[in-house]
Parts: structure tokens; C-alpha cells; sequence
């Protein structure tokens, strides 16, 4: 219109002024940077950009009077106008000449389907498409929630997905897509690398800098202040290689560390985002994402109990085990989520009967037809308009004068028996040429771009032809992702039929061909592809390549915190390294393998098979741990020997220097003892040593090590219980606080251990917020967990309950911002309800501790049942602390050693078991009982005091209970040495709630009327009730003030 209004506009001008008047036109379409230039006196706006650059070469190339289009306006126009092809012309900054095209019919054509092209209304669907709707609309107004989007294949959720794009509420928030895809099982993180090149307009044809530049931009547009913190974090999720600050931001941040911290700048950028718009994360085929993919996505869920965010995940049923974390069990998992559930549900035959009549809008279509397409289809709408569509094909139905009539040939129809026969005849009825176009893109996936079928089909004459039938026929669509041409089968299903019916030989070709263009078109940021190229090049059996980039694969899925896909990765490079060379393996390649599978199975949180796999490392580097008990008891003995010399007669001779292979082992040794921590002690112990002993081999400067080693040293004497050795080493290293080459966190958390276990309160270092801050923002969660555990226990039991609770507090602030869940919270929580005489608090959350612990195949279960005894003799269920302490025993003869403080619950719950029972055999006055009972709860006292000499926590109430029992004996004088002694020990720890129980205790005892004291340490009953009456209100002990008032009140009776 607006070139035949110029025409009419220059011969007007020529007529008048004898002027030729002639305009030429150059467009091209995408995406600009709009924005203003000069200054306040001489002001304009103007677009900037790639875009606007090629369309200025369009104009200056087009002639007088005519109109030349770039490809992008071209694929956005061709059907509305007629274009002349023109030789391509080379244009500044890109690498190859572009495609030109001439405006040759002026006159617009009417945009008219195609007469192959059918379609319908959504049908059947409007329920589920109103409550999405509704869903979207309460995140506008501030109320955020999961939908799950569930159904089988065919049954009409992408079509669902469709519709609600259509709707006027998504105009109201920011609608985020990702797609999961058939092949994308190991490829790391996919569907969210995809969504967020969409969110960040990055192009498939972007460089690698421009790309990074992109993500820049796009987070500063939310998030301004922090996003020199988001961008490494979310650009090494995306495989960005990093430099500068941002490659110092994440130096030494690996495996889970670094994926907590993706985690946490991911829920970050959406909080910021949310702060803007609401936002809808649309997730579809997610049943085919990687595991790393659907771990991100859990963690994402809870923002939507406080952020303006909706979560649309569209999947088939059946795709998960039930003990995966997966969007099919949310409703059991996180049961405080905001969650919807939508089943697609089969068309009913009234639907299915509207659905062929929207379709077709015929008359004369036999109703048994319908009635046999209704039957086979089973609701399926898919299926329905596949059979429709293949009628048109067979020539069944034709298009006539705008409409459609059946011919004779609808008589002899077969409706074939499945979904996939119906595909694979519509297929089978293309020609030669459309249908190789076919099978090509379906080798390259359920989406293609079309200069990737383009350079692997470039024999093909008439590819856009080709490409404009299949669309016409709806077994493809086409889109514009980024300004990259992009088509997409219209249904998974087309997909996989086309694929499963390319001959295998052809297929090998086909993927080898991929692979190749793959390598030729991204070269520049090729490490995005090695996943896809790792599958195309086994799938091609090109054994060589296909090793060569599934190494690459693992090796990037590490650097991104994809474990799982690791995982998976460096296991068949493994397999096809020793299958490869059998015997003649290169012992440092098998190592690497190892190595990085170790590193992957930590991240994991699955530790046997992380030290399973250190071991086979240490091994290939000479450092086989000792075979059998015996020698490993032998080993330590001699170890522990070597360290004790040291520690007296430090030694002054000549030291090692420690090279790289010396630090890595090192490094790795020191993961093995940390994780060893959660299902074998006795080995942790004595490895650690081991390593210790090594470590003042070499001289400090040169071992990365050595500023840990007394720290490390100290804090496994003093868990060990072995506290004099835990004296000399604070001796020796007094200064160890201070090095600089120890992280605050490792340190506090170290020296909290050291006290924490030694009884050294009083020297406890303060808890410090931003200690811990810095050390989840560095990625160091196991010293965080460790440190809020020590420090929230020495609140415990020094009575300052609301201080634990704060810590509690931080224990919830690291599982939410950073997505890392210590476990440890569950016993935190248990020790507080029991010191704090919240019993059936205490009991549910030792149950919580023992499923979670089993649940991770931990240790942790042993504590577990010894506290929820503990809670259960306190409220006088005899029987449930019986079965508890049983199980407890069952976990103890697992494992024949184990350190103090795994066994201090289970030893005081059974000794308060036998006190309770030997009271009772007291109360019966059977003396072969009373006996009897006194020799068993003798051992049982004394195990849990010798526990306690070596962990301080429950000494104060241990050493109470050894004075109960000698009371209940009748043996006075030694009840009150132990009584004192719980007072003095109490007194020095500051361990208020069990001192301020042992002076109910003896106040109790001392008015008894067979009592032979009248005070100790020269202070009487009434005053030692009054000191307890004193502290349990400082501290609100409730139960504990209603016992007193019992103690009291029998007093007076």
C-alpha cells in the first residue's frame, strides 16, 4: 500500500515539477535497541542493532521505486505477498553473504489456509483452561502456585498450553517457556537453559561474548544491586566461560557447593523478577528432563508461598520412580505448596463427535465413520486429527468451494488401529523428497533450525517448498525463536514415528551428519553442544568422537553442578576407555574417570560410592589403604604414635615439598573422611589420623593442607573423645585461629566442635551471623552445618533456648536462600524439646530425625531412637523407649565403633530406662528384683558415664543419674559425691536446665526422712528447691516447675 501511494505520489510530483520522484525500501525484522541520543537542546530516538543495520543495507541496496525484505521479514510475509528471490550480498560484520528478496506482487494476497489445513476450537477443555487462567490471575494479585498439567501423550496438553498464551491475563505477567525434549534425559539442564536464552533474547547465531553481554543486561534489568552476584552463578549454570571477577567469584567452588549456589542465584533472579511482574514458568515434556533440571525446578516450588510466581509443569504420568524428586509427587512431599493438579481426562464421544465436526464441517461423512474413528481414537483428540488429516491425504475428503465433500474412496478407509500406524501412513504417503526432509529434522530432534536441516540436506532442491507442505499438512509448524527460524513437529509423537520409521543404517548416516553440521555452524560456543553431540556421534557409532564429547559432557555437566548427568557421563566414558584398551588403560585416564565420578556421587550426597571411587583413585596413585581391621588398628596405633611425638618433641629436621599430585591427594583424602563422617566412624577416625600424620611430612608452605591439620587434628581427638590429646594440640597450635590460610568459617566451626565437645564453654567463641553468611556465600555448607549444629547445641544446653532457636531460625535460612537442607536441624530441634521438657515435640521430632536418616542412608537413626527413648521414659511409656532402645542396639552392632556423641542419647535412655525400672522393683519389694535390677542399671550408669567423661553435653545429667541410682541403693554418701559432682560440672559448663534439675534433685532428696544428710556443701533442701525454682523460671520450664511443685507438696504431706 505504501509503494503504490508513493507511485501515485511521484507522478504527481513529475507532472507538477517536472522531478522524478522515486523511493526504495529496505526492511528487516527482529529485535532493536531503542533509546534517545543528543542532548537537551537537539534530542532524537532512533533503534540501534543488528536488526536496524541489515535493514539499512536492504534499503541502500534496494533500486528506485522497489522494496527488498531480509529472510527474517520474508518468513514472517511470504504468504501474504510474492517475493522474488535475489543473489545474495555481503554485509559487514556477518561471515557469509545474505539471503535478498524482491517485493514482486504489490498487490496483497488474501491470506487464505491452505486446503489441506483443518482445524478446531479447543474442545473439551474449557474447565482445565479456566483454572489455569484463575491460577495466573491470583499471581497477579499476589498469591503464587504450582500447576501440574498431567496427561498422556495426544491427550491435548500442549494445545491446553496454546490456548492460555491466547488469554488476556497473560498479557498481565512475564511468561517464561522451556521444553524438555526426547533425547535430553543427560543433558544438563536444558529446558533451563532454554528459558532463559528466551528470557535474555540470546540468538542461536550469537558469539559467546554477545551472548554473555545479553545475560548481563537482562539481570541488571532486575536486579541492579546484585547482579555482579547473580551473573557467574547463572552463567555457569548455562555453560558460560567465565573471566575476570566473575571467574574469581566461583574459583574453588565446585560440586554441591556450587550447585546450592546456582540454586540460590536462580531463586534470586526470580524473587527480583517477581518484584516487577508476576511470572509464569511454563515447563512442558517434562517428563524427559534431566535430573539436574528437575532438582532445580523442587527447589524453585516454595517461592511460590511467598513470591507473585506461577509453575505450569506439563508431563506424562508414569515417568519417575516414586522416590524421585519429581513433580508427580509434590503433593506428598511439600504439602505446604499452593498445588493444583489438572489430569487430562479422554474426550468423551460427544466431544470427540465436535471435535471431527469442527474439523471437517461436512455433510455426508457417514456416521459409522465417525463412529469408527470415536472408537479407535478413545478419546485421544490427537489421534482425531491425525485420522482427519490422513482422509485429506488418501483423497477421502477433498476441499471444495471453501468447504469439504467426501468422494467414493471414503468407503474403503481404514482407520488404523493406533496413534503411531496413523503417523506412520500419513508418512509413508509423502514423497520421496518431503519425506527424507522428515526423517532428517526428526534425527535432529522435536525442534530444528532450519540451517541446521538446511547444511545437513543441502542436496535437496526446493527445501522451502518442502518445508511449507509439511506445515500445510500439520506435521510441523514453524517459529521465529530469537530472529532464528525454527520449526517444531507438531506433536512429539510425529517425531518419534518419523524417527522409528528411518531405516538404522540411515539413521547412523543421519546422526553423523548432525553431529558434523553441529561442529561446523556453533564452533564458537561448541561446548553447549557436547551432550548432543556426545548422543548424535553413539548413535552415529562413531566410537571415537562419541568418547571424545561424552568426557567434554561430564567435564562441563561438573563445572555447571549437573552431578547427576556427571554421573552418567563419566560412567560410559569409563566403559568405553577400559572396554577400549582392556589391559593396556592408562592408569592416570582411569584415575581422572574416577576422580570426577568421586566428585559427582559427593555432590550427590551419595557417599559409599564417592569414597568407593576415591579409594580406586588413591590406589592408581599408590596409596592402597590397609586390607583388613587388624592392620588398619595396627596403622592407626602407629600413626597416632608418630602424631603424639610430634606433638611433644616437634620436629625440626628437613621437610618435604608438596607438589600438585601431593595436594590432590590430600584433597581427596580429606573428602573421603568427611564423608565417611555419615556411615563409618571407626574408618574416619583412622584415616584421618592417618592423614594427619602425613600432612608434618611436609613443610606448610607448600601443602594447602597443613593450615588445617592441628584444627583438623583437634576436632577429631575431641569427637573421638580423646580429650587429653585435644589439650595438647590447642597447646601446641594456640595460634591456628588466627591463620589466614583457614576460612572464618572452617575455623569457627572447628574450634566450636573442639569446645563443644571438650567442655571448654566458657573459651566457646561467640556465634557470629556473618561468619555464617560468608561461609554459605562461599559455597562451604558442611562447616556451615557444623557450626550451626555445635553452636546451637551449646545454647541447648546452657538453657538459652530462644538464642537456639534463632539459630533454628538460620538452620531454615540456609535450606530456603541456598536449597542445602543439614540434616543436622532435625536433631537440633529433638536435643531443645527434650532439654526443654517439650516431650511430645521431642518424641515427633526423633521420629522425623530417624525417617530422614534412613531415608539418606546415614547413621544419624541411632541418635534418633535414644532420644525418642529418652522422651518416652520421661512421659513414662515404658514400652515405646523398650522397642525404641532395640532399635536403637539393632543400628549400634552395625558398626563396631563409634564416637561419643552418637552414642550419648541411647546410653542415658536406657540408663533412665533402668532407673525407672528398678524404682518400680524398689516399689514391688521383691529383693532378687530389686538385685537384680541394681546390677543392670550398675552397667548401664557406668557406660554412660564413662560416654560422658569423654563428650560433655550430658555429663551434668548423667552424673545426676549415677547419684539417683546410688540413692535408690541406699547408698547416700556416694549418691551426693555424684550429685556434687553434677553441681560442680553443671556449675563450670554453665549447663543451667540439668543443674537447675539437680538441685530439685538433692533438695528433693535431703528432705526425705530417711535421709541421713540435712545439706550439702552447706546448703539445706528448701534453699537448693529455691535455686531450681530460680533458674526454671529464668528459663521457663513449665513441666519442670510442675514437678517442683510436686516435690514440694510431698514435702508437706
Amino acid at each position: 500500500a505504501i509503494q503504490k501511494t508513493l507511485e501515485e505520489y511521484g507522478e504527481r510530483v513529475n507532472r507538477i515539477h517536472g522531478i522524478d520522484f522515486k523511493m526504495r525500501i529496505g526492511l528487516n525484522s527482529g529485535s532493536v535497541v531503542v533509546g534517545a541520543i543528543g542532548d537537551d537542546l537537539r534530542m532524537d530516538y532512533t533503534a540501534q542493532g543488528d536488526t536496524a543495520n541489515l535493514a539499512a543495507r536492504m534499503e541502500s541496496s534496494a533500486q528506485p521505486g522497489t522494496v527488498l525484505v531480509a529472510e527474517a521479514t520474508y518468513r514472517l510475509v511470504a504468504d501474504a505477498f510474492e517475493f522474488e528471490s535475489m543473489d545474495k550480498i555481503p554485509v559487514k560484520g556477518k561471515e557469509k553473504p545474505v539471503a535478498v528478496y524482491r517485493l514482486k506482487d504489490k498487490a496483497f494476497k488474501a491470506r487464505a489456509r491452505s486446503e489441506r489445513e483443518v482445524y478446531s476450537e479447543m474442545v473439551g477443555r474449557d474447565q482445565e483452561l479456566a483454572r489455569l487462567e484463575l491460577q495466573i490471575l491470583k499471581a497477579v494479585n499476589g498469591e503464587g502456585s504450582v500447576v501440574n498439567v498431567v496427561g498422556e501423550a495426544g491427550i491435548g496438553k500442549s494445545r491446553l498450553m496454546a490456548e492460555l498464551k491466547k488469554r488476556d491475563v497473560v498479557k498481565r505477567v512475564m511468561l517464561l517457556e522451556g521444553r524438555a525434549i526426547s533425547m535430553g534425559k543427560n543433558l544438563s539442564f536444558y529446558p533451563i537453559i532454554a528459558l532463559l536464552k528466551n528470557w535474555a533474547r540470546i540468538r542461536e547465531d550469537d558469539g559467546e561474548a554477545a551472548a554473555m553481554n545479553k545475560l548481563q543486561e537482562a539481570i541488571r534489568r532486575v536486579s541492579a544491586d546484585e547482579a555482579d552476584e547473580i551473573f557467574p552463578f547463572v552463567g555457569t549454570l548455562m555453560g558460560m566461560k567465565l573471566s575476570g571477577k566473575y571467574a574469581e567469584r566461583i574459583k574453588g567452588i565446585e560440586g554441591e557447593a556450587l550447585e546450592k549456589l546456582i540454586f540460590k542465584n536462580v531463586r534470586e533472579l526470580l524473587i527480583r523478577s517477581t518484584e516487577i511482574i508476576p511470572v509464569v514458568i511454563v515447563i512442558e515434556d517434562l517428563h524427559w528432563a534431566d535430573t539436574s533440571s528437575l532438582l532445580l525446578i523442587d527447589a524453585l516450588y516454595r517461592l511460590s508461598r511467598s513470591q507473585k510466581i506461577v509453575f505450569i509443569n506439563v508431563f506424562r504420568p508414569g515417568y519417575w520412580d516414586s522416590a524421585d524428586k519429581n513433580p508427580g509427587n509434590l503433593k506428598d512431599r511439600m504439602t505446604d505448596l499452593s498445588l493444583v493438579e489438572l489430569v487430562l481426562q479422554p474426550l468423551d464421544p460427544q466431544n470427540s463427535e465436535t471435535l471431527i465436526n469442527n474439523m471437517l464441517n461436512i455433510k455426508g461423512l457417514h456416521h459409522g465413520i465417525k463412529t469408527r474413528i470415536i472408537e479407535r481414537a478413545g478419546g485421544n483428540p490427537f489421534f482425531i486429527e491425525e485420522v482427519v488429516r490422513a482422509l485429506i491425504d488418501e483423497g477421502a475428503v477433498i476441499a471444495k468451494d471453501g468447504g469439504f465433500e467426501v468422494t467414493d474412496k471414503i468407503h474403503s478407509v481404514v482407520i488404523p488401529p493406533t496413534i503411531n500406524d496413523v503417523l506412520m501412513a500419513r508418512i509413508d504417503r509423502l514423497d520421496e523428497e518431503s519425506r527424507n526432509v522428515i526423517k532428517v529434522a526428526s534425527v535432529i530432534g522435536r525442534s530444528f533450525f532450519y540451517r541446521i536441516l538446511a547444511d545437513v540436506i543441502s542436496r535437496v532442491e526446493g527445501l522451502d517448498d518442502k518445508l511449507e507442505y509439511l506445515k500445510q499438512i500439520q506435521l510441523i509448524r514453524e517459529r521465529m525463536q530469537m530472529n532464528e527460524l525454527e520449526y517444531l513437529f507438531k506433536h512429539a509423537l510425529a517425531q518419534e514415528a518419523a524417527y522409528e520409521s528411518t531405516l538404522l543404517q540411515q539413521r547412523k548416516q543421519l546422526h553423523l551428519k548432525v553431529a558434523e553440521s553441529i561442529e561446523r555452524l556453533f564452533s564458537e560456543r561448541l561446548h553447549e553442544f557436547y551432550g548432543i553431540l556426545a548422543l548424535h556421534y553413539s548413535r552415529a557409532d562413531n566410537q571415537e568422537k562419541a568418547e571424545e564429547y561424552i568426557i567434554k559432557a561430564g567435564e562441563e555437566a561438573l563445572r555447571s553442578s549437573a552431578s547427576s548427568e556427571a554421573i552418567t557421563y563419566f560412567l560410559q566414558a569409563l566403559q568405553f576407555y577400559a572396554g577400549k584398551h582392556g589391559q593396556t588403560a592408562d592408569p592416570e585416564k582411569l584415575a581422572g574417570f574416577e576422580k570426577n565420578l568421586a566428585l559427582a556421587y559427593h555432590s550427590r550426597g551419595q557417599f559409599r560410592e564417592a569414597v568407593y571411587y576415591i579409594d580406586k583413585v588413591l590406589m592408581r596413585w599408590g596409596r592402597r589403604p590397609p586390607g583388613n581391621r587388624v592392620s588398619r588398628m595396627v596403622k592407626c596405633v602407629i600413626d597416632l604414635l608418630t602424631i603424639l611425638m610430634r606433638l611433644y618433641l616437634p620436629w625440626t629436621g628437613r621437610k618435604k615439598i608438596a607438589d600438585k599430585r601431593v595436594n590432590d591427594y590430600f584433597d581427596l583424602a580429606k573428602l573421603k573422611f568427611r564423608d565417611m563422617l555419615f556411615f563409618n566412624q571407626e574408618t574416619l577416625v583412622t584415616a584421618s589420623i592417618g592423614l594427619i600424620r602425613e600432612s608434618f611430612q611436609y613443610h606448610p608452605a607448600y601443602l594447602d593442607f597443613a593450615a588445617e591439620s592441628h584444627l583438623t587434628l583437634g576436632t577429631v581427638f575431641a569427637a573421638a573423645g580423646w580429650l587429653m590429646l585435644t589439650d595438647r594440640v590447642l597447646d601446641v597450635a594456640p595460634k591456628v585461629v588466627e591463620d589466614p590460610d583457614i576460612g572464618d568459617i572452617t575455623h569457627q566451626m572447628g574450634i566450636s566442635v573442639i569446645y563443644l565437645c571438650s567442655g571448654k564453654w566458657a573459651e566457646m567463641p561467640e556465634y557470629d551471623k556473618l561468619i555464617l553468611k560468608a561461609g554459605a556465600e562461599n559455597g562451604s555448607f558442611w562447616d556451615v552445618g557444623a557450626y550451626l549444629t555445635a553452636q546451637g547445641e551449646y545454647k541447648v544446653y546452657q538453657g538459652n533456648f530462644s538464642q537456639a532457636r534463632e539459630i533454628l531460625d538460620d538452620f531454615i535460612f540456609v535450606e530456603e536462600k541456598y536449597g542445602y537442607l543439614i540434616f543436622a536441624k532435625y536433631l537440633l530441634y529433638t536435643e531443645l524439646f527434650i532439654i526443654s521438657r517439650l516431650l511430645l515435640q521431642a518424641q515427633n521430632m526423633a521420629n522425623d530425625l530417624i525417617s530422614f536418616s534412613v531415608k539418606m542412608g546415614q547413621i544419624d537413626d541411632l541418635q534418633g531412637y535414644g532420644w525418642r527413648a529418652v522422651a518416652q521414659v520421661l512421659m513414662k511409656d515404658i514400652n515405646g523407649a523398650r522397642d525404641s532402645l532395640e532399635q536403637a542396639e539393632q543400628c549400634r552392632r552395625k558398626h563396631s565403633f563409634w564416637m561419643p556423641w552418637y552414642l550419648s542419647s541411647s546410653l542415658l535412655g536406657q540408663f533412665l530406662l533402668d532407673l525407672h525400672l528398678l524404682e518400680e522393683a524398689i516399689g514391688g519389694g521383691s529383693m532378687s528384683l530389686i538385685s537384680k535390677q541394681a546390677k543392670v542399671t550398675r552397667t548401664s550408669g557406668r557406660r554412660a558415664v564413662q560416654n560422658a567423661d569423654k563428650y560433655a553435653l550430658p555429663r551434668t545429667w548423667n552424673y545426676r543419674l549415677m547419684g539417683e541410682y546410688y540413692w535408690l541403693v541406699g547408698k547416700q554418701r556416694k549418691a551426693f559425691h555424684w550429685f556434687d559432682k553434677s553441681i560442680k560440672e553443671g556449675e563450670r559448663l554453665g549447663a543451667r536446665p540439668d543443674l537447675s534439675r539437680t538441685y530439685m534433685e538433692v533438695g528433693k532428696r535431703l528432705q526425705e526422712p530417711h535421709s541421713r544428710f540435712k545439706e550439702l556443701n552447706g546448703i539445706s533442701a528448701s534453699e537448693y528447691l529455691s535455686k531450681a525454682e530460680t533458674l526454671f523460671r529464668e528459663m521457663d520450664l513449665q513441666w519442670d516447675l510442675d514437678q517442683l511443685k510436686r516435690v514440694r507438696a510431698g514435702s508437706d504431706g
